[in-house]
């Protein structure tokens, strides 16, 4: 696989990972155990993301511990998937309690949102730019300056020997 390939199917992912931390929650909350609510997202989750939990559920069946088939997580997604990992990894490891952990990673996904919808935000007026300037500046032209221009030529006809 190209690395502009990959790139781009870590930028999709990423892109979507906090819904699919949304779905995760919303399945554990509702009475899923976290390997469940993996599945589900494996399942029926975005297909930017769905094969990389996938890739979760396949090692939890060939054996290994949610938690530690969770670390396929930052390795496929980045860093911005870590935080994720990390809390459930620990909730089933050391016994923690997953209600906390599921409030933490709610207010992550939130604020992870809220950061990409600003960041698109930043960049809108430039991308707004090209288009602006391409219709309206022809449009401007032609209904301000070519009248104008079309005046000042009939003027001068009118107005020569």
């Amino acid at each position: 696989m190209s690395r502009r390939r990959a790139r781009a199917r870590r930028a999709a992912a990423l892109a979507v990972f906090p819904d699919t931390v949304e779905l995760v929650i919303i399945a554990i909350r509702a009475g899923l155990a976290p390997s469940g609510a993996i599945e589900v997202v494996a399942e029926h989750g975005d297909p930017a993301i769905a094969a990389i939990f996938g890739e979760v559920v396949r090692r939890m069946h060939r054996g290994q511990r949610l938690a530690d088939a969770l670390a396929a997580l930052p390795e496929m997604i980045g860093d911005a998937a870590r935080p994720f990992a990390d809390a459930l990894s620990s909730a089933e490891r050391y016994g923690q309690p997953l209600e906390p952990v599921l409030e933490r990673l709610t207010l992550d996904a939130h604020t992870d949102r809220r950061h990409q919808a600003e960041r698109f935000a930043r960049t809108l007026p430039v991308k707004l730019s090209f288009p602006l300037v391409v219709c309206t500046l022809p449009s401007f032209v032609f209904l301000a300056i070519v009248p104008a221009l079309m005046g000042a030529i009939s003027t001068l006809r009118a107005t020569a020997p």
